[in-house]
């Protein structure tokens, strides 16, 4: 027979095991907005060195470059704020006029198709009913988004702040001869990390740019908000491009029934040229990465995490590529009789060999 103490046993060990399933749960977030914190950092620090050169102190010069980079963000708001929110509340006013206008598209289609389906009809309309209420209820979700921008801000400044003694302690746990290879290792992968995050600012600025001025040549209503939104949407690996496109190609439906086909033909094109140019320039050259390994990181990030596994995985797989190319690699040739000559400076060590023999490195 099972005896009471055998059964609150096993209760208190269940009990233990999906509290720490919830503990793990609640500080993976904070690790992955951590991981976030020190790609930010990274991209930063280039800027950092740069002050430093002033003859500053650390601590000085990165408080300078995050009182610029925060000035720099609040007179951008403070000059969007006004033509969005106007717009937005003009988006907001006539979605009624764009969603009857988007339901009389459907039908006249249907008519000339010479079909009849209701239920499609009522499909449309309450997809484009909930899209009004978005409309609506996502100021909750940006004020989420500050105070998580805000905790990872604090982060990367503590990060920067902290980072070098951390280093310096890493560092020291390897033997002497192996420090060179460790502190290149640890600065490659700041470097790719850091010149992600600068690739990713550089693309979202190029694609907001002519994504607004292309709404405005096509006078789609609210060109800055559209902009905003497709430069934002750039960020998002894989589905970006198509989340960006999606509002203007909506808001086509404003001008003729046919005006959205012309709107993602341009769209696309601005994406496409963004593709082919943008994106390999400022990418490539910094992370070196092959396209298979950066779509399977993303599909790996996605599944892990979802938006932000996805946001972090083409860092984490550059810093991957840096220790497999520096380390395992050459460790890997070292096992076959066939070693790197940096890998044995740092790891290497001499073995006797034969009496009489001048000693080799194993």
């Amino acid at each position: 027979m099972i005896r009471v103490r055998t059964l609150v046993a096993a209760a208190l060990l269940l009990l233990a095991v999906l509290g720490l399933i919830y503990v793990l749960a609640q500080v993976a977030s904070l690790v992955l907005l951590f991981l976030i914190a020190v790609v930010i950092a990274e991209g930063v620090r280039p800027l950092v060195h740069r002050v430093e050169e002033l003859h500053l102190p650390r601590a000085a010069a990165i408080a300078i470059v995050y009182l610029v980079l925060l000035a720099v963000l609040a007179g951008i708001v403070a000059l969007l704020v006004q033509p969005v929110v106007s717009e937005a509340e003009s988006l907001a006013s006539h979605f009624p006029d764009y969603q009857r206008s988007a339901v009389s598209f459907i039908k006249g289609i249907e008519r000339h198709l010479g079909i009849s389906n209701a239920q499609l009809t009522g499909q449309v309309e309450g997809v484009l009913g909930q899209a009004g209420q978005y409309l609506v209820t996502i100021g909750g979700t940006i004020a989420g988004a500050v105070a998580d921008l805000i905790l990872v801000l604090v982060m990367s400044f503590l990060w920067l702040t902290t980072s070098d003694r951390l280093k310096s302690f890493v560092v020291d746990l390897f033997p002497p001869r192996a420090q060179k290879l460790v502190i290149e290792v640890i600065q490659d992968t700041g470097y790719r990390m850091g010149g992600y995050l600068r690739a990713v600012a550089i693309n979202m600025v190029v694609v907001g740019l002519v994504t607004g001025i292309a709404c405005a040549v096509l006078r789609l209503p609210s060109p800055i908000l559209l902009g905003l939104f497709a430069g934002i949407a750039a960020a998002i690996p894989m589905i970006g491009a198509i989340l960006g496109v999606v509002p203007a190609a909506l808001l086509g439906f404003t001008v003729s029934p046919e005006y959205p086909v012309l709107v993602l033909i341009v769209l696309v094109v601005v994406q496409l040229l963004d593709a082919n140019t943008i994106v390999p320039m400022v990418m490539n050259r910094v992370l070196a990465l092959p396209a298979l390994a950066v779509v399977l990181a993303l599909v790996v990030g996605w599944a892990l995490a979802g938006l932000i596994g996805s946001l972090l995985a083409v860092p984490i797989a550059a810093a991957i590529q840096v220790l497999v190319g520096r380390v395992l690699v050459p460790y890997v040739h070292h096992i076959q009789g066939r070693p790197d000559p940096d890998y044995l400076a740092a790891f290497g060590r001499p073995v006797p060999d034969a009496p009489g023999g001048q000693g080799r490195v194993g």
